[in-house]
């Protein structure tokens, strides 16, 4: 049902000239003079109060929106502008003919990642892993942790990253610890604060506490469902996109949250585009982001 607007902070409509716009939202009360508002696929803008004749409020089912339950507005000069999914779409078409699936993105970004999935499948199958931890075979746990870090491509954790892992393993003495904690947050098919926790504070223990080494396991092994955080990609796609991530450097569950419904609402938002995990999503995710692949 929809009925004219009341001015105040909060509220959701339509814009009966410019349904696509998508879901709008009053950002402050609302006067005689003007009206701040913003729009899932136009971004901040100001009209005239007499214009509210145009706005229609929104309740209920017609009312739901993730971007805005998780919006983000930087400071007025602090951001650069909006980057909507409709010219997400547009850049990655002109990047990548054939989207998520042509040659050229299966050549640049699947293909190897379809690669260290299958390594990753193979290295860490549910059985064998968890016998090795019951058995108490901790030294072995964490090689294989170590192997994923220290034969990834492409930056995927970087170079320094790699390094901080494996000078962290040389001097380890938490070998039992660390293969507990690592087991019990890989292996399970939904990831928990409680085992995100306990693995981060064991890579806080070998100086490699760092966003990409603690998500790309799961990533890979649960990429229906997981993410793979980034930081500067991420955090540039999600200003633009007006995502509010809650980013801290520190490993933290808040942004890990934050970060998966981040990827849920670009899944949904580019359902039209065939995303079969959040793999592609991620490929998306860098078309987001102005500073990758400019043209």
């Amino acid at each position: 049902m929809t009925t004219h607007i009341p001015l105040i902070k909060g509220t959701r409509f339509c814009h009966i000239n410019r349904p696509e716009w998508g879901i709008g939202q009053l950002l402050e009360d609302g006067n005689s003079e003007t009206l701040h508002l913003f729009f899932e696929n136009k971004g901040e803008i100001n009209m005239a109060g007499s214009a509210s004749d145009k706005l229609m409020a929104v309740t209920g089912a017609n009312a739901l929106s993730t971007l805005l339950d998780n919006l983000y507005l930087p400071g007025p000069g602090k951001s650069r502008p909006m980057v909507t999914i409709s010219q997400a779409k547009l850049r990655l078409q002109e990047r990548f003919p054939g989207g998520l699936h042509g040659p050229k993105m299966k050549g640049l970004e699947r293909d190897y990642k379809d690669a260290m999935r299958n390594l990753t499948l193979q290295w860490y199958i549910h059985p064998d892993l968890g016998a090795m931890l019951q058995n108490g075979l901790h030294a072995g746990v964490v090689e294989l942790a170590h192997r994923l870090v220290k034969l990834s491509t492409n930056n995927f954790p970087s170079h320094f990253e790699k390094m901080a892992f494996g000078n962290g393993i040389k001097n380890h003495t938490r070998q039992r610890e660390f293969a507990e904690a690592f087991c019990a947050w890989v292996l399970p098919e939904k990831a928990t604060q409680f085992a995100f926790e306990a693995f981060a504070n064991e890579l806080d223990h070998l100086g490699a506490a760092k966003w990409p080494i603690l998500t790309v396991y799961r990533f890979l092994l649960h990429p229906q469902t997981d993410v793979l955080i980034k930081p500067e990609n991420l955090r540039n796609a999600a200003e633009v996109a007006r995502f509010e991530i809650n980013y801290r450097s520190e490993l933290n569950w808040t942004t890990y949250h934050s970060v998966v419904a981040f990827y849920q609402h670009i899944r949904t938002a580019i359902a039209d585009l065939d995303p079969k995990d959040n793999i592609d999503v991620q490929n998306f995710i860098w078309c987001i982001d102005p500073d990758q692949y400019p043209a």
